[in-house]
């Protein structure tokens, strides 16, 4: 099979609803909102679009609402950036997600999402001679597994890199629930929130040394590569041989971290997909590479406002 992609990202596609508040409300509790705004969002939909801009040959397998005005906004939203839709599925019964972000004069957020279709997507949805058209499958957040794991089985039999970023919709499903879809991952990249609460470690006690002792219970499942990311302190990268922290450049405002990870998960498919390597060398680089896409995905409001163009991540230096 002809790989005419770099990338199928395949999850969640929603509408974002951005809130600006001074304070997030306590219990019984109203804040004012100062700003509100329409976004395009979801996960594996961040992380498509800002792989396209970037450069890469990228499409996105998720379910939207057929013909509703949510649905209308993404794939507008995407033809921006050249990405492929053709491969996104429709369901007749329900609407097009969304979700409600409230956002804090720090960027610190609250989210309340509304799958909608997405969560509709069904295993009959992963079509063979569709994943075998990329170079790289990458699976983001997405309660419904089925179509995650028949993505990750086809592509591992076609000796496809299998990448998942699991957000805590799969996170909070434990550990058990989620292990056939671990068996078949390769890049495993995740938040430290979400590696606490995988492993059940006390957050009191977490550190790198940690990631290192615990880390064996991913790697006896067959994953080749775990990144934790680490929000300022930047994203630890380690194999069964080799483990180091990759810092994050200070950021002089920190706008809405809405979207840094997907971000991050962008950055380093742009550098993998370069040279399809697991040499602990080069995954350092894409690591920096994702966290120059983040830090700049945090400066602007919105998941998508702040990805680099393609002159500007050439132009960066790992």
């Amino acid at each position: 099979m002809v790989k005419d992609l770099d990338v199928i990202c395949i999850g969640a596609a929603l509408v974002d609803m951005v809130a600006r508040v001074e304070r997030h409300p306590l219990e019984d509790d109203e804040v004012f909102v100062s700003d509100l705004k329409l976004f395009s969002g979801g996960a594996a939909a961040n992380s498509a679009y800002a792989c396209a801009k970037l450069g890469l040959k990228t499409a996105f397998i998720g379910k939207l609402g057929l013909h509703d005005e949510f649905g209308g906004i993404i794939i507008n939203n995407f033809k921006e950036v050249s990405l492929d839709t053709s491969l996104i599925k429709y369901s007749k019964e329900y609407g097009t997600g969304s979700a409600y972000v409230a956002l804090n004069v720090q960027g610190d957020r609250r989210i309340y999402a509304h799958s909608g279709a997405a969560n509709y997507l069904s295993k009959d949805d992963i079509i063979i001679d569709e994943i075998t058209r990329s170079k790289v499958i990458f699976l983001s957040s997405l309660k419904n597994l089925e179509p995650f794991i028949e993505a990750a089985k086809i592509a591992r039999e076609n000796e496809i890199t299998v990448i998942l970023n699991p957000g805590m919709l799969i996170i909070d499903q434990d550990f058990d629930n989620i292990k056939h879809l671990l068996e078949n991952t390769d890049i495993f990249i995740l938040s430290q929130r979400e590696y606490i609460t995988l492993l059940k470690i006390e957050e009191s006690d977490f550190n790198e040394n940690v990631i290192k002792t615990t880390s064996n219970t991913l790697f006896n499942l067959g994953i080749k590569i775990i990144i934790v990311t680490m929000s300022s302190k930047g994203a630890f990268i380690l194999n069964q041989e080799n483990s180091e922290l990759i810092p994050a450049s200070k950021v002089s405002e920190v706008v809405d971290t809405t979207g840094a990870g997907d971000a991050f998960s962008a950055g380093f498919m742009y550098g993998f997909v370069q040279n399809l390597s697991y040499d602990f060398e080069l995954l350092k680089k894409n690591v920096k590479v994702g966290n120059f896409i983040a830090e700049n995905c945090i400066q602007e409001l919105g998941a998508r406002n702040g990805i680099p163009t393609i002159e500007e991540i050439r132009n960066f230096k790992v």
